[in-house]
């Protein structure tokens, strides 16, 4: 006896075929939520850089605007050099900037210099409050440098001549040092901008740490714009 239902159709299941189209198109929807997920979560970091640029920035106007000069140690100041804090490669971390700006009471040695925050901020004044991060990202890490989003120090440049007082006068000594124009060597410069006579600038490698998609040394000027570095001027 024959008990199939001539009227109902046989069940019909997915051929190979069929499951590996199905697999390959939720690969690539599944790619490209990935990317969009990656390229939303780095516009947003780059925002939080900017947010802290801006903040600094606030905290670096205030001092100068009571001490008339920026943050330098006494013998970048009296030799008139321009001077970075937080390059990789460079001499000096930023912790000297962040003790100076919290007011607090503290010597950095840094390769036979002494740099004193007593010197510059005497009073002790506090001029910002910098968020913790114990994860050394987007605040004051445990060894007490000011990172990034990324993970990485925040470079700042300061100008070692800019200054409000009267008796300061401007002699050149060349690129860098006594000049009005604040220079870094090339870190922070790219084809389209570069710091001019600003007091001090912040920037970020973003990302990747490299300066713009990739140059050839850090003093390269490369293009700023499609890259993931982050600027304050």
């Amino acid at each position: 006896m024959n008990d199939r239902n001539p009227s109902r159709p046989f069940a019909k299941g997915f051929t190979l075929v069929e499951l590996l189209i199905v697999i390959a198109m939720i690969s690539v929807l599944a790619m490209l939520v990935s990317y969009g997920a990656s390229r939303f979560i780095e516009s947003g970091r780059k925002v939080q850089a900017l947010a802290q640029f801006r903040d600094f920035h606030v905290g670096l106007t205030l001092f100068e605007t009571d001490y008339k000069k920026p943050p330098i140690p006494r013998s970048k100041r009296e030799t008139g050099w321009d001077t970075i804090y937080g390059d990789a490669g460079g001499n000096y971390t930023n912790q000297f900037l962040v003790s100076a700006l919290a007011g607090e009471d503290k010597d950095y040695p840094y390769k036979g210099e002494n740099f004193s925050t007593r010197d510059v901020n005497p009073r002790g004044e506090s001029y910002m409050t910098f968020p913790s991060a114990n994860n050394n990202k987007m605040g004051v890490g445990t060894d007490g440098k000011l990172y990034d989003p990324w993970g990485r120090e925040i470079m700042v440049a300061i100008n070692g001549f800019k200054s409000s007082y009267d008796g300061d006068v401007l002699v050149s000594f060349g690129a860098g040092r006594n000049d009005e124009r604040l220079h870094t060597w090339g870190l922070a410069e790219y084809s389209e901008t570069m710091p001019r006579d600003q007091s001090f600038v912040f920037w970020s490698y973003g990302k990747d740490g490299k300066k713009g998609n990739g140059a050839p040394n850090v003093s390269s000027k490369v293009p700023l714009a499609s890259s993931d570095d982050v600027t304050s001027w």
